[in-house]
């Protein structure tokens, strides 16, 4: 056989091998990815539903202390004693509606009504105990959650905010809705009358049901999710697989192996800095100018645009991530604000939210020392918000740290005081500047005197100890007028500004 003919057949029979060992990695590499794919995706959503089904029972565990509370006064008259503890329930509670004490099938004295009369018929009740309804009574289309603690032939029924849960499924619905049923009953975030409800026949249907109450979590992987899961997250590897086969094959293969869950997500954004700053103006109640702002962290994610807070910060607070995301943060604000520390007004003030997980970092104060120093030319005034997602523990190394950013002129304030179990703990242990009342609060005034009364209250106890007092989601004049009259410190919300990215914000001061 010529040499020249001999080349050429081995070239057909090397080029034969390499394309059938192309082909041979290729569909490797489309298994292995697309499983991986669609098992970190039933995985993730399984975290999402365990998630979200533990924030459930959370809530019918107030209910149920709340009725065990009230045991005692079942029976009795519904007078002044009783309705009092009733309504203490509700106070301690931040998602129980109301408490009722219930003889037979009717409602006789209710901590929203008093002295009351309604029948119920329990037999709609899943297992006599839970039960989902839309109220119009006090606000049309409210969504309640019911729950019911029997006590020999009586019972107490406390009746739980629906709107808790819904917007949590919400954050855990980030790339497909998840549902709560109860018996017959089911309930999704933003449902409408063309939304299918998730049921058993649907592809991929997936429930998790709770050992506690008598309700599941359901959610559903069509076809269509797991094509556009994979798409998203392995169509670069698909695309090494075909144009790298042979070369990379291995190092694609191992490439595509790796575990796609919310925190490889997060990793990914804090590296590219997708995570950037939002910025509120905060104006003073007394001068009613702007003086500060409060800086929020918004996901500029590549392909689903901006992503609020609430989305992704209870996962980057779960995986760690939280401190480098607030330090990046610093870090953007700072360089965008120092060049024209002379533009800005004096003393203002920039807040930034942080969590229990900062005080146990003493990179906190070098990170808030740059920052301040950052602004030698006018200085400005720091604010730290203190959020209560985290159990701050209060020990020496957190006085120790508190110590030092006190020493740096930094400002701590609780945000969102009165909505979480540890605000008035942390007032006894640490030395704070600056209350934040939770706009749930402010959205109130003028329409529930409970929530005026509340109000009124962290006032007076902020006027007590002396500290300063913030008021967020201020969005009419009847609230700032009535803001302003108790002399609250300062003001904040839509009223004054909805919260805009950093570059637009800087653009107001050269004017």
């Amino acid at each position: 056989m010529p040499f020249g003919m001999l080349k050429k057949r081995q070239f057909k029979h090397r080029l034969v091998r390499a394309i059938l060992v192309g082909s041979l990695c290729i569909l490797l590499g489309a298994i292995s990815t697309i499983g991986q794919t669609t098992s970190n995706l039933k995985r993730t959503t399984l975290m999402r539903m365990a998630h979200a089904q533990r924030l459930a029972e959370g809530a019918l565990d107030s209910a149920n202390q709340a009725a065990t509370a009230v045991i005692e006064d079942l029976g009795k008259e519904c007078l002044s004693p009783v309705l009092l503890q009733l309504r203490m329930q509700v106070a301690y509670f931040q998602t129980v509606r109301s408490v009722n004490l219930v003889q037979g099938n009717q409602i006789y004295c209710s901590s929203l009504y008093g002295h009351y009369a309604e029948e119920i018929n329990f037999d709609s009740y899943t297992d006599g105990t839970l039960y989902l309804v839309n109220d119009n009574r006090v606000k049309k289309d409210q969504k309640l959650i019911i729950y019911r603690k029997v006590v020999g032939k009586d019972s107490i029924v406390v009746r739980l905010y629906g709107d808790h849960i819904l917007s949590e499924l919400s954050v855990l619905s980030i790339d497909l809705p998840l549902g709560l049923i109860v018996g017959q009953q089911q309930w999704q975030h933003q449902q409408t009358p063309s939304t299918p409800l998730i049921s058993p026949d649907m592809p991929g249907y997936m429930e998790l049901p709770s050992t506690h109450y008598p309700f599941k979590i359901v959610a559903a992987i069509s076809p269509a999710n797991y094509l556009s899961y994979i798409w998203y997250f392995s169509r670069f590897s698909l695309i090494a697989w075909v144009l790298l086969s042979v070369i990379v094959g291995f190092a694609v293969f191992r490439w595509s192996g790796r575990t796609i869950s919310p925190e490889y997500e997060l990793r990914q954004a804090l590296e590219n800095q997708e995570f950037i700053p939002y910025i509120q103006p905060v104006v003073s109640g007394h001068l009613m100018r702007e003086t500060g702002c409060e800086v929020l962290m918004r996901w500029a994610h590549p392909t689903m645009g901006i992503i609020p807070p609430d989305n992704f910060i209870p996962m980057a607070e779960n995986c760690n991530l939280i401190i480098p995301m607030t330090q990046a943060l610093m870090t953007q604000v700072r360089k965008q604000f120092a060049p024209m520390a002379q533009l800005l007004p004096k003393d203002y003030h920039f807040a930034f939210n942080i969590t229990a997980s900062h005080f146990r970092d003493f990179n906190l104060v070098e990170d808030c020392r740059a920052f301040i120093n950052a602004f030698g030319d006018n200085p400005i005034k720091l604010v730290l918000e203190l959020t209560e997602r985290e159990l701050l523990v209060i020990d020496e190394v957190t006085e120790r740290l508190v110590n030092e950013l006190h020493k740096l002129g930094v400002m701590i304030a609780i945000d969102d005081f009165g909505t979480g179990n540890s605000s008035l703990k942390y007032l006894q242990h640490i030395k704070v500047d600056a209350l934040k009342i939770d706009k749930s609060f402010i959205s109130k005034i003028g329409i529930d005197t409970h929530s005026v009364h509340i109000v009124d209250n962290i006032i007076d106890l902020a006027a007590r100890l002396h500290l300063q007092t913030v008021a967020e989601g201020v969005e009419n004049e009847e609230q700032a007028s009535y803001l302003k009259a108790r002399n609250v410190t300062f003001l904040q919300g839509y009223l004054y500004g909805k919260p805009v990215p950093m570059e637009d914000f800087a653009l107001q001061f050269y004017d």
